[in-house]
């Protein structure tokens, strides 16, 4: 659905919100500041940074932007909740920053700063516009729980940075970069209000459609006055378009246009930043810089853009008695993204009131925590239909099943989340509902938020309209703490020589919540030895301390590590020739509720071979490198050392170096004890010879980087190969990193139009990207095209005029830094025409830097290709189009006007008009100057030699058809040709856009209850799905099938209750975006065996869209068929032959099971246990006339299966033994079986007999 409820409550307060936007108004041209709508830089409170021409405080980063608003709270009062929102473009005219809009946003609150890592749950990418001939734009919303942030930092001055945001120069007015402090806070001096806090991404264009939102879970005062007000923020919004609405009523169809002091009904949305009064607010940064608000409104050079926050009055929307209300975004001409709502009501103090607890203050992950709700009804009537529901984040926590109460009385099947049937509560009375769930993850933000609804229907008084409504509880916020312990493992040497000493390295980690005490213990491998007092922790030695025993590792804190070292000595070749080994790290954690938990994690398993050598060698070889850095041609000088610690010389030595991809051996650079081996090559090996006891001996050569590896880090390490006692052995040396240094420069290059004419000034821009690891200084270099040329002066780096400058010579754009852009900018003027109609052209760099050695580099890069359409000014072309939107089948009307608008003759016109997938020619639609006319203008139609002044006005339809995508539009464009000089020239219209609105909407019903018996609860879910690409409200409805009646306000939507709907007239549920899924669920009760066992129904959705020309488009779906399985219980009806026998005489009694399932029972069996004074008759039991044998007796009479529909007689004699003191004797017997259920399993059941009395008479002396 539209928005995410992020809070609600019921509180004496209000709502405020603060924020402000991060980005200032643009012009054409990079750097410079204009009336645009759309920011060309970003805003910065460091007032030492300037971007181009814009006024200090501005800044081309968005990694540097910031801005600040004041968040002003009224005295004596408390932050019950707050919300930070930000969001802005993030994929713009060939820039992609989707890498960074997941990371944290820096909040500086009165007290200092915060890192603020965006929840998963309201993280939201969509499509902002397409608008061609630009490539569609993104942008974003991301949010966070900030609560506990601003209970501490309460009321002052809040900046946010770090927000991703485009400043891209041309684009289709989409720049933007924002942020909101969305607050409700406490305040006993004001109203009981409805407070909720709601967040999205909702974007409105007229192309997509209006935006409904149901609100519900208040009910305003029977009589008298009524207020509220909603808090908006948005983004995107322009002073200078209209037609953006935000509406409120009770229903769809009785929506009021809102308004404010600064914000105009048909231009709601303006870049305006206005306060809880809904006037304009000019503090915060740039707050004396704001776009001019009007219907139209116009802009300011470098005025505030892109954001929307206000406060506006619902009080004339409203009505006494209300309990719904839908909130409708919607526009003919702006489009805008809202970000977040917040609505205050008025309201009447409910009737119920609920309250809910836990049986924890804090848990740890596999806690069971029971959750109390407690319902009291304070009023003075009573409330039926009282449906209590609980829903919690399931991907830290879920539920216990079977684990609800009510009243202290288990409710089998019951789960909070669907809703727990309370039924009718008197004045005064209370329920209480119980249930479970289990942590099963640290949950995001590391509490454990819930909060319980009830959901209920009352009548005021006895004249009053009958009032449904929900109720929130209170919100039970539980701290969850778990350490998560990691324990990674190594082993060196590998292999280890028989009699060698192996250290092995930990590195445990806790990247839990909590402190853990850690200890780790090592059974250690067969075949070795601890070696005593070789423990470190932390790199200190840890003498006495055993990894068999345990190695304490002491308090390990939340996001730290620790390294523990220890040796073992192998003395023996042990079995499989490997060391086997794995470590354990033993942890206990503290909980504030003061329990000692444990806890372990395993490491890796490390496997080391062992070789067994007479006298195992001792070498060491050590390689550096000459420089940390270089660049691809610089050459490097590297060191070998080899050192002989062994008891004995070792002979043959030969020293390898295998270079890696990206070095090249310098021939003739070998030195080998400083003395030069001009032949030597590492790669073929140098001959070291004989190393002596104690010896070392040092090898240098020289390497010259050749190309750019990826990653830019080359790494390679030698070995030295020997033998000892005739044994060979080869011993790595440590690799050797270098950094290889190289600037990556990209350029984009962007033009202001896309389509120009001879004696036009078109403005190009070159941005200059650094994605490489080292700084470059760049000269921007463009020879232009023969048709064009430089507007002297023009020239700009970063918007900043560079005077002399020429990019047919080259511009410097400067030191462009790693990770940085640089943007460079002039004007060319259009001179002449190209033969081929179009203008391209393709800017260079050159660039030079250096490595820290001093080494130079230089390198070049090329642009794309930029092209503009030529079309001729002789002729000017316009074209437009019946409608703009349209539904496949639509037929649009075209309308071309060509104009000569020279003093010269255009001679043989032809007119073709080109259009894109979609669309199709109508036969016989052409009209030229009212006249029908042949031919098909898609393959061209001669207009003739049109004189000076001369217009010609050309109509024609085409049919909108369908296409195998999901949405598409028709992009349609005229060209007019005539021979001018022997040359055939072009005019061009403008481009018209038909968007193809496709209605779509599926709905897949389910049952979530798989089978019933009569009195019981079914749960059903819909999954409503709009495939199209236009956002439709729908109406729900649900003809509920025989024997099963709906259970009022069980009613859910997206989790949220619905109460009073009607299951037959249908609940409308709001909008469902294009791409977007509404989830519907309820339940019904079964009220009697249906026809054949079987409850089948399916949802009914009718459809409205609304297309922006207001025309309606309406369809109905249906789900799929969901059948349930009604099970009914077997039945015992016992009855005897007589009512009265004397002693010595006897009775017969059956017992009939009744089975009216569609399924045969099995297992059955039958128990009856005679009363005093009756005997059985042994061999007397019979089961469907058949004898049993003479052992079995009524205690135990096995019946086995009952087939569907069926009954089965058992049957047996007793004899009158005595006449009892109460000599009418009464005898019951019970049936337990076992039902067949859907999916295979079985449910044992037991059914109870009717009792049957039998009087026994003496007989008479």
């Amino acid at each position: 659905m539209p928005f995410v409820n992020r809070f609600l409550l019921n509180q004496n307060g209000a709502i405020t919100y603060a924020g402000n936007t991060l980005g200032l108004s643009r012009s054409d041209t990079v750097g410079q500041p204009g009336t645009i709508d759309s920011i060309g830089a970003f805003t910065t409170i460091d007032t030492s940074q300037t971007f181009g021409l814009y006024p200090p405080g501005t800044t081309s980063n968005f990694q540097q932007n910031s801005s600040t608003a004041l968040l002003n709270l009224p005295a004596g009062a408390s932050v019950l909740y707050a919300e930070l929102i930000w969001g802005g473009t993030y994929i713009n005219n060939g820039v992609d920053f989707s890498a960074f809009v997941d990371d944290p946003v820096s909040l500086t609150t009165p007290v200092g700063p915060a890192s603020i890592v965006p929840d998963p749950a309201t993280a939201f990418n969509v499509l902002l516009s397409n608008t061609p001939p630009f490539p569609p734009a993104y942008a974003y919303v991301r949010s966070a729980d900030v609560t506990a942030i601003v209970q501490a930092a309460g009321a002052g001055a809040y900046t946010t940075s770090g927000v991703v945001g485009t400043i891209v120069v041309p684009d289709p007015t989409s720049n933007h970069a924002v942020w909101t402090l969305a607050v409700a806070y406490a305040d006993p001096s004001m109203p009981l209000r409805n407070l909720s806090i709601r967040v999205g991404a909702v974007v409105i264009l007229a192309t997509s459609g209006p935006v409904s939102t149901v609100v519900n879970g208040f009910a305003t005062p029977f009589q008298g006055p009524l207020d509220g007000r909603a808090a908006i923020s948005a983004q995107e919004g322009d002073a200078n378009k209209t037609g953006d609405q935000a509406q409120f009523g009770p229903t769809a169809a009785t929506l009021t246009t809102l308004s404010g002091p600064n914000n105009f009904a048909n231009n709601f949305f303006a870049s305006q930043v206005n306060g809880d009064n809904g006037l304009l607010v000019t503090t915060g940064t740039f707050g004396s810089r704001n776009q001019l608000n009007g219907t139209p409104g116009s802009n300011i050079p470098a005025g505030r853009q892109g954001y929307d926050v206000t406060n506006v009055s619902l009080a004339g929307a409203l009505l006494n008695a209300q309990t719904s209300a839908v909130f409708q975004l919607t526009t003919n001409g702006d489009g805008y993204l809202v970000d977040s709502v917040g609505i205050q009501l008025d309201i009447a103090q409910p009737i119920l009131t609920i309250v809910k607890s836990a049986s924890a203050g804090d848990a740890v992950v596999g806690d069971i925590i029971t959750y109390t709700l407690t319902v009291r009804n304070t009023g003075s009537v009573t409330a039926s239909d009282v449906q209590v529901t609980d829903s919690i984040d399931d991907t830290s926590a879920s539920f216990v099943p079977g684990s609800v109460t009510l009243n202290g009385m288990p409710v089998p099947g019951a789960n909070p989340d669907a809703g727990v049937t309370v039924g009718t509560l008197a004045a005064g009375a209370s329920a209480v509902v119980t249930f479970q769930y289990q942590v099963t993850a640290i949950p995001f933000g590391e509490t454990l938020d819930d909060q319980g609804r009830v959901a209920y229907t009352y009548q005021p008084t006895p004249g009053s309209p009958v009032i449904s409504t929900f109720v929130p509880s209170n919100i039970v916020k539980i701290p969850v703490f778990q350490p998560i312990l990691s324990l990674v493992k190594s082993g060196d040497p590998s292999p280890a020589p028989l009699g060698g000493i192996v250290t092995y390295t930990l590195l445990v980690s806790n990247t839990g919540n909590i402190l853990a005490s850690v200890t780790i213990t090592d059974p250690l491998p067969p075949a070795t030895t601890f070696v005593p007092g070789s423990v470190t922790v932390r790199g200190v030695s840890a003498p006495g301390q055993s990894p068999v025993t345990g190695i304490v590792v002491g308090a390990l804190l939340p996001d730290t590590s620790a390294v523990v070292t220890f040796q073992v000595q192998v003395t023996s070749i042990p079995p499989e020739g490997e060391l086997v080994n794995q470590s354990t790290a033993a942890y206990t954690y503290q909980p504030p509720d003061g329990r000692i938990l444990t806890g372990q994690t395993p490491s890796n398993t490390v496997i080391i071979p062992v070789v067994a050598p007479v006298n195992p060698p001792s070498v060491d070889v050590v390689k550096s490198a000459g420089a940390a850095g270089a660049i691809v041609g610089e050459t490097i000088s590297f060191t070998v050392t080899a050192t002989n610690r062994s008891i004995a010389t070792i002979a043959d030595a030969v020293l390898t170096d295998p270079l890696p991809d990206g070095y090249a051996f310098v021939a003739g650079s070998v030195t080998v004890n400083g003395v030069p081996a001009p032949a030597a090559d590492p790669t073929a090996g140098i001959s070291v010879g004989t190393l002596a006891s104690g010896a070392t001996s040092t090898v240098t050569f020289e390497l010259t980087v050749v190309t750019l590896p990826d990653p830019p880090v080359l790494t390679n390490e030698a070995s030295l190969a020997f033998t000892f006692f005739g044994t060979p052995y080869d011993i790595p040396s440590n690799p050797a990193d270098v950094d290889i240094l190289q600037p990556v420069i990209g350029l984009t290059k962007r033009a202001s139009a896309f389509v120009a004419a001879v004696g036009d000034v078109v403005s190009y821009s070159v941005t200059a990207t650094n994605t490489g690891n080292v700084a470059a200084v760049v000269t921007i270099v463009d020879p232009l095209n023969a048709y064009s040329d430089f507007v002297p002066g023009t020239a700009r780096v970063q918007g900043v005029p560079v005077p002399g400058a020429d990019p047919t010579t080259g511009i410097v754009a400067g030191t462009v830094a790693p990770g940085d852009s640089i943007a460079v900018s002039y004007d060319v003027l259009l001179t002449a025409s190209p033969p081929d109609g179009f203008f391209d052209n393709q800017a260079s760099a050159a660039f030079t830097y250096s490595s820290p050695s001093g080494a130079a580099g230089a390198g070049s890069a090329l642009s794309n290709l930029v092209r503009i359409v030529e079309t001729n000014s002789q002729l000017v072309v316009q074209k437009t189009a019946s409608q703009s939107y349209a539904l496949v089948g639509d037929r649009v009307t075209y309308t071309i006007v060509v104009e000569n608008v020279s003093s010269a003759p255009a001679p043989d016109v032809v007119l073709v008009d080109t259009t894109t997938p979609g669309a199709a020619f109508v036969a016989g639609s052409l009209v030229v100057d009212g006249v029908p006319a042949a031919g098909s203008i898609a393959t061209g139609i001669s207009l003739g030699t049109l004189a000076p002044g001369q217009r010609v006005v050309v109509a024609f339809a085409e049919e909108i058809v369908a296409l195998a995508v999901p949405d598409y539009d028709v992009d349609d464009l005229a060209t007019a040709t005539f021979v001018s000089e022997g040359s055939t020239v072009s005019s061009l219209s403008n481009l018209v856009v038909v968007s193809v609105a496709i209605p779509s909407v599926t709905g897949t019903k389910r049952a979530l209850t798989p089978f019933a018996f009569v009195g019981d609860e079914v749960l059903y879910e819909v999954d409503i799905t709009n495939v199209g690409n236009y956002n439709g409200d729908i109406v729900w409805s649900d003809r509920l099938p025989e024997g099963s009646v709906f259970v009022e306000n069980s009613l859910l939507l997206d989790g949220v209750p619905v109460p009073g709907v009607n299951m037959y007239t249908g609940a409308f549920i709001g909008t469902v975006e294009a791409k977007s899924t509404a989830v519907v669920s309820f339940k019904l009760k079964v009220t009697a065996f249906p026809p054949g066992g079987v409850l089948t129904n399916q949802a009914r959705l009718d459809l409205t869209f609304r297309l922006p020309n207001g025309r309606p488009f309406t369809a109905t779906v249906s789900t799929n068929p969901v059948s349930v399985p009604v099970l009914g219980l077997a039945t015992l009806v016992k009855r005897s032959s007589v009512s009265t026998v004397g002693v010595g005489g006897s009775v017969r009694f059956e017992l009939a099971v009744l089975n009216p399932n569609p399924q045969p029972i099995d297992h059955v069996f039958v128990y009856d246990s005679l009363p005093a004074g009756l005997g059985f008759v042994p061999g007397s039991l019979t089961v469907s006339g058949a004898a049993l044998p003479a052992e079995v007796t009524p205690s135990r009479i096995p019946v086995g299966t009952v087939p569907a529909g069926s009954s089965v007689i058992v049957a047996f004699q007793a004899l009158a033994l005595f006449a009892p003191p109460n000599p009418v004797v009464v005898n019951s017997a019970s049936s337990g079986y076992e039902i067949l259920v859907p999916g295979g399993g079985r449910l044992p059941r037991v059914a109870l007999s009717n009792p049957v009395q039998v009087l026994i008479e003496e007989e008479e002396e």
